[in-house]
């Protein structure tokens, strides 16, 4: 029973981990994205450029 348990807690976290690093992809390349629209319109400032990001 015990060793059930520990796979299922290391199943949880598992997913948890895989799950986070996933969103951290998508952010990457959502800000990269954004960077590269900012570098073909010209100079921009930062703020408008924080702001696309963070969505405001």
């Amino acid at each position: 029973m015990t060793h059930m348990m520990r796979t299922l807690l290391w199943l949880v976290e598992f997913t948890i981990i895989v799950g986070l690093a996933g969103g951290l992809v998508d952010m990457t390349r959502t800000m990269g994205k954004e960077a590269i629209k900012a570098h073909k319109t010209g100079i921009v400032s930062l703020k408008k450029l924080n702001e696309s990001l963070v969505g405001k």
